[in-house]
């Protein structure tokens, strides 16, 4: 008769994060493409049966008053890979392929970050806006050093849509084994988003920048903006004034939630905006007749004049330059104070 709990090495007090610590901790250690030792693969499977039944309330209930014979028959056949998958998002099976395939598979990316890890090796995954947009399939190669060599394994992801820089998977024993310390790192995956030669992107929202004449921002316009899944056609109404930016509700980035994929619900996707920066296009001079039909076109305010020297201005600098060089002395100044 099996004892559930001494398989997972729990106590029958524990609770279900004792129980999930534990699951995580053995099926590592016992995965058949991971442990190469005669008994690894039915060790393997009895510890995904454990972490089943004592993780559902109903059945664990009926193991700890009747024993495994009264819930072994209730019991529908346990696929342990696929179990091992939807815990951690990793099939060490590959493509239906053999169980020493050395093929990973991931059905998507983790958002969360992967901590500090003492011993690790980084891969970076480079994707463009494009890909993380729409999602993407990525196969790539990662080589390794291990006890016996180099090693090269496959890996094969599943970008889901909404991905972003930092989105990272980490594979426990994946990296490099290092014979000092009779260790292998664990290896990390991590996107690297490359930059977009129009696009700058802020969480889920995009931003572009477009330039517009001043009579466009006077009297409105329509864009014609290349957005990622094809042209749009964006109308302002409004006077545009220096600095400002208009919105698009629901034109950015798709929203990937944790845990959830984006099929799930209604079918519907959840977006960020799209913020367009309008540059004004000032024209560089005026002749008399130009300046003459503005001032009769334009409202103007009527200054009081008064003596005094007459001088003449030159262009010093942005506004937005001088900004930054406030804030920068600002910051040198707090520097120097709490030293």
């Amino acid at each position: 008769m099996k004892d559930l709990y001494s398989i997972l090495g729990i106590q029958k007090s524990s609770n279900d994060s004792d129980i999930k610590k534990a699951y995580k901790k053995l099926a590592f250690q016992y995965h058949p493409d991971k442990n190469q030792s005669k008994d690894a693969e039915a060790k393997f499977k009895d510890i995904s049966e454990a972490y089943e039944v004592l993780l559902n309330p109903d059945k664990r209930r009926i193991y700890d008053n009747f024993g495994y014979d009264a819930i072994s028959g209730d019991i529908p056949p346990i696929n342990p890979l696929d179990l091992f998958q939807s815990l951690f998002n990793v099939d060490f099976a590959g493509l239906g392929e053999s169980m020493n395939s050395n093929i990973f598979v991931f059905s998507d990316l983790s958002s969360l970050p992967f901590g500090s890890l003492q011993n690790k090796m980084t891969y970076n995954l480079e994707l463009t806006l494009e890909e993380l947009y729409h999602g993407s399939q990525k196969e790539f190669q990662v080589q390794h050093m291990t006890q016996k060599g180099v090693k090269s394994t496959k890996y094969i992801i599943n970008v889901k849509k909404g991905s972003k820089n930092g989105d990272n998977i980490v594979v426990k024993e994946g990296g490099n084994y290092i014979p000092e310390l009779n260790i292998t790192e664990d290896l990390v995956i991590q996107v690297i988003e490359k930059d977009h030669s129009k696009y700058k992107r802020k969480g889920n929202d995009l931003f572009i920048e477009e330039q517009i004449t001043l009579c466009e921002a006077l009297c409105g316009l329509e864009l014609t903006i290349d957005h990622l899944t094809g042209p749009l056609q964006v109308k302002i109404s409004d006077i545009v004034k220096p600095n400002q930016m208009f919105q698009v509700f629901g034109k950015g980035m798709p929203i990937k939630h944790e845990g959830k994929s984006l099929t799930d619900g209604d079918g519907k996707d959840d977006y960020g905006d799209l913020i367009i920066d309008l540059q004004i296009q000032f024209p560089d001079s005026l002749g008399d007749k130009q300046k003459g039909y503005l001032k009769k076109i334009l409202v103007q305010l009527e200054r009081n004049k008064k003596d005094g020297q007459l001088v003449q201005a030159y262009f010093y600098k942005d506004k937005e330059d001088v900004v930054k060089e406030m804030i920068n002395e600002e910051e040198e100044g707090m520097g120097c104070i709490q030293q």
